[in-house]
């Protein structure tokens, strides 16, 4: 039996105990522990959307986990390929990428701060994810927003769809993996990038246990 986990640096375990990954203290490995499943990570620091789910497709060319996690980064990152080079591009204004995109991640940076980009990440976002959770089908899968949520969909009055039980509550930022451990007292291990302690971690696996084992019921 696989767990498949994907997402970025909180799924990852960074700063869990020490700098950088620590798969054994995530979540993804104590959820997979509290299953008795085996554990595949395939998240990834600094990560787009969008690589979540190529990864993820990837992965499912030649593997078939028995259940998928997917912690959903914020919504305006991107991937770039340059030369053969992928770079992962937050609006950090700090990522390191080749000279001849610098001028160009310049500007990228300063257009993320626009309502209407914002809006529109948002919304391409949420499109994605519902073709993505309908592409897998019947794999079970539960998903989670690591600190963004749906607002600007629900504003617009866009339609909201029928989740089921695959997505903790996406439309809602207090449901989401950050806002949530901030409710329950918890403080970011590494305040700079929103990481949490194992403390959390493991909060944040006992949390998605009862919610994964409910998906499974469901898929017989």
């Amino acid at each position: 039996m696989i767990l498949y986990v994907n997402g970025d640096s909180h799924s990852e375990g960074h700063d869990a105990v020490v700098r950088g990954p620590n798969l054994e203290h995530s979540y993804g490995k104590l959820l997979a522990d509290k299953l008795g499943y085996e554990f595949v990570c395939d998240a990834q620091a600094g990560c787009s959307n969008d690589s979540i789910i190529e990864r993820t497709v990837k992965y499912l060319e030649s593997n078939s986990p028995d259940f998928i996690v997917i912690g959903w980064s914020t919504w305006e990152r991107e991937t770039w390929y340059f030369n053969n080079e992928e770079y992962n591009i937050t609006a950090s204004g700090v990522d390191t990428v080749h000279p001849e995109l610098q001028d160009k991640y310049k500007q990228w940076v300063i257009d993320q701060s626009k309502p209407e980009v914002h809006w529109h990440k948002e919304f391409t976002a949420h499109e994605k994810i519902w073709d993505f959770h309908n592409q897998l089908g019947n794999i079970p899968h539960l998903f989670f927003n690591c600190y963004s949520h749906f607002f600007y969909t629900e504003r617009q009055n866009r339609p909201k769809y029928d989740w089921s039980n695959s997505y903790i509550d996406p439309y809602d930022q207090n449901m989401t993996y950050y806002f949530w451990l901030e409710q329950q007292g918890f403080k970011p291990s590494n305040p700079e990038y929103y990481h949490y302690g194992a403390d959390a971690h493991r909060a944040w696996a006992e949390f998605l246990l009862p919610k994964v084992q409910i998906v499974l019921t469901q898929n017989g």
